[in-house]
């Protein structure tokens, strides 16, 4: 101690003696505000060569969204949504349903667009390959097969059977989890994995493997129904929903058509609305004749036996044919050459060929009723006449359409970037389409050529049981590229 203190003594001595230290430091000066680079989205150039009176490259916004790329940012997150709710986003936040700190973008016009058209949506899907074909598709052309235990088996070598998983609606239906496969969604791939059994290397060890049942076709069949009805049964529950919130310039998502508008679409073979993804003709089933009643409508994803016996014969109606948008004709552009690129087709379905069995219809009658009513109420609501109304020029109060005005059973599903605010009708058109990929309702001058080989192909014995396999699979699992691209 007695060192200590002399020592810091003269330490303080020296510090006074020496001069002040200047400071280093700048003036303070305010921070300097970066200006955002003036980028170009693609949704602001046109590029198309209609109306220009000089070169693209003479266009400096042009040259700035081709050569200059790199100023475009493109920002890395989540995938944006069609409508988004900060608040109810905040609450997903809160319940730990979504990730904290980001919130989605909205959808642009183009991309609304986009996620409206169901073969985009069918394509966009991921990719997986069927084990007995070796064919690499979208998933959404796939029939996903799943290893399931049975119940009431042995604790120590429990039955296990191979059955469809994730046919139905994920918010009505319990998804089944765990090692799966997948097949191509066509009738005959399912029959003749069932009969050759190729299916048990997919079975776990330690279990009694169960052959799958002869019925598995049907069931495949009659889940895929029940999914049409679960689509209409929540694009009704959507309209409902947002009642309230309606506009009265709102297109509609289903309508009827008028029986004019369905004599000259059976006349000219033209769907002329662009926005239509889907025609469905349904009838009203008939009444039985000893009873005087129309079938209970039943649309449980276990099929009734007694049901599935009242089958009506389709009476030679094709499932699906495919009506272009616009008159098929070779037209000339602007540029003198030949426009070449097909018109975009809408399926139309019919509902006896559809749906054979009379209380499954019958289900589909009543859920398409159920969606135009939802349709209606939300019309109403927003003020403004129910759409047959409107074209009709008559008001809503008692006045009936008459002759070629009243409402057929053909009924138009349309989907674009407007109506897709409203509801989500691209679910119900992939429905549909899967139902007609399943039953495999091709026309007999349908080819595809442009698909290459797949390296392993179905097995001879059922190429010659059904010579019209690879054209059927040409031409129904791959959506029609005009669509994809109009």
């Amino acid at each position: 101690m007695p060192r200590l203190i002399p020592r810091l003594l003269r330490a303080l001595n020296h510090a006074r003696t020496r001069p002040p230290r200047t400071s280093r430091r700048l003036p303070f000066q305010p921070p300097l505000v970066q200006t955002p680079p003036a980028f170009t989205r693609p949704e602001e150039v046109d590029i198309s060569p209609n109306g220009r009176t000089k070169s693209i490259l003479l266009d400096r916004k042009a040259l700035r969204l081709i050569y200059r790329h790199a100023r475009y940012e493109r920002s890395k997150g989540l995938a944006p949504y069609v409508y988004v709710s900060k608040a109810r986003w905040k609450a997903k936040q809160m319940r730990g349903r979504a990730p904290f700190g980001v919130i989605p973008k909205e959808m642009t016009k183009e991309e609304r667009s986009f996620y409206a058209n169901p073969y985009l949506r069918m394509l966009g899907s991921p990719l997986r390959q069927c084990y007995q074909t070796g064919w690499t598709l979208p998933r959404e052309l796939m029939i996903r097969m799943t290893p399931m235990l049975l119940p009431g088996g042995s604790s120590e070598r429990p039955e296990c059977m191979y059955l469809p998983s994730g046919l139905e609606h994920p918010a009505l239906s319990r998804f089944q989890g765990g090692r799966s496969s997948y097949l191509l969604c066509y009738k005959p791939v399912i029959e003749f994995v069932r009969q050759k059994g190729s299916y048990r290397r997919f079975m776990p060890e330690g279990v009694t493997v169960v052959p799958m049942h002869p019925l598995a076709c049907q069931q495949i069949g009659h889940l895929l129904r029940v999914r049409v009805l679960q689509e209409l049964h929540m694009i009704a529950r959507r309209l409902l929903r947002r009642r309230r919130s309606a506009k009265p310039d709102e297109p509609p998502l289903l309508r009827r058509l008028t029986r004019a508008e369905w004599a000259d679409i059976k006349t000219s073979g033209v769907v002329p609305h662009k926005n239509a993804v889907a025609v469905l003709v349904v009838p009203p089933p008939n009444k039985d004749p000893e009873t005087k009643t129309r079938p209970t409508p039943a649309a449980t994803s276990a099929p009734d036996p007694d049901a599935m016996s009242l089958v009506e014969t389709p009476n030679g109606l094709p499932i699906c044919v495919m009506y272009p948008t616009v008159a098929e004709e070779w037209r000339k552009g602007d540029h003198g050459l030949p426009d070449t690129v097909p018109p975009a087709r809408v399926p139309l379905y019919n509902g006896v060929p559809l749906f054979p069995s009379r209380s499954q219809r019958a289900a589909l009658h009543a859920a398409l009723g159920e969606v135009l009513r939802a349709e209606r109420t939300s019309r109403l609501a927003s003020g403004s006449a129910p759409f047959l109304a409107q074209e009709n020029g008559a008001r809503s109060e008692g006045v009936r359409a008459k002759g070629g005005q009243k409402a057929s059973h053909a009924i138009l599903v349309c989907s674009d970037e407007k109506t897709i605010l409203r509801g989500d009708t691209v679910p119900l058109a992939i429905a549909l389409w899967r139902l007609r990929m399943w039953e495999g309702d091709v026309a007999e001058d349908c080819f595809v050529d442009w698909m290459a080989d797949p390296k392993q192909t179905v097995q001879s014995h059922l190429t010659s049981q059904h010579p019209k396999f690879k054209r059927i699979a040409y031409h129904s699992y791959i959506p029609p590229i005009s669509d994809a691209s109009s």
